[in-house]
């Protein structure tokens, strides 16, 4: 196995939760109430979104300070292009949730739950204390797995929602293509030491399971109020 890339070793380690990521996105994505699914999906997502800019502006911070470290040197110049290519993502977000029927308000109104400060906060601890290059790990799993050209059209078609409320997720589906193999790329390049690679697949499986724990709570917080709904 040592003649393995290293990007090629961190999509193994990145392989062994989709299996639970795919359930868990089942779970939403066949529920009856796919389109309340999706309006709340929305709502989360926007939550992770949201941080994304400012979780890469923490990590060049700490690559600036880490002078003489090659590994935080390259990854600073990662990140400086890889700001600009994410900066406005959450408020295309906030357009689909409007067509979706949502509140944008809401968006910042709601105090995101614990499974959200989980999967964001851990970035900040480990990129602060211990090294930036664990956002790398967290960056491979979000964008490493892009969504499929008919995503958009099969969730418009479960949901019964208009095609326009799925314009983020079709950016993505190419935008990601691209960021994916950059991300993978930069794995390759970097010179890490042992212990720095098994932080990146540290923070890569902490990410996946956090994943899984945000799409539970979006499906609990649904099934919970779908039967108050139709009640009333």
């Amino acid at each position: 196995m040592e003649d393995q890339s290293r990007s090629r070793r961190l999509q193994q380690k990145i392989g062994l939760l989709m299996p639970a990521v795919d359930a868990a996105s089942r779970r939403m994505w066949t529920h009856p109430h796919s389109d309340r699914m999706y309006v709340e999906w929305l709502k989360t997502l926007h939550g992770t979104i949201r941080a994304t800019v400012p979780l890469m502006l923490a990590a060049t911070e700490q690559c600036v300070a880490r002078q003489g470290d090659p590994v935080a040197d390259m990854l600073g110049r990662y990140l400086s292009k890889h700001i600009r290519e994410e900066y406005g993502h959450d408020q295309w977000v906030a357009d689909d949730l409007v067509v979706a029927g949502g509140d944008p308000a809401e968006l910042w109104s709601a105090v995101p739950g614990p499974a959200i400060a989980s999967l964001v906060g851990s970035q900040y601890y480990w990129l602060r204390h211990v090294h930036p290059i664990a956002l790398v790990g967290h960056i491979a799993v979000l964008e490493g797995n892009p969504p499929g050209p008919g995503l958009a059209a099969d969730l418009a078609s479960r949901t019964g929602l208009a095609g326009d409320a799925f314009r983020t997720i079709v950016r993505h589906s190419h935008l990601d293509v691209q960021h994916r193999d950059d991300v993978l790329r930069l794995v390759d390049r970097l010179p890490l030491g042992a212990a720095l690679e098994d932080l990146l697949g540290l923070s890569a499986l902490h990410t996946l399971r956090g994943l899984i724990e945000v799409m539970e709570a979006v499906a609990d917080r649904v099934e919970a109020d779908v039967p108050a709904a139709v009640a009333g």
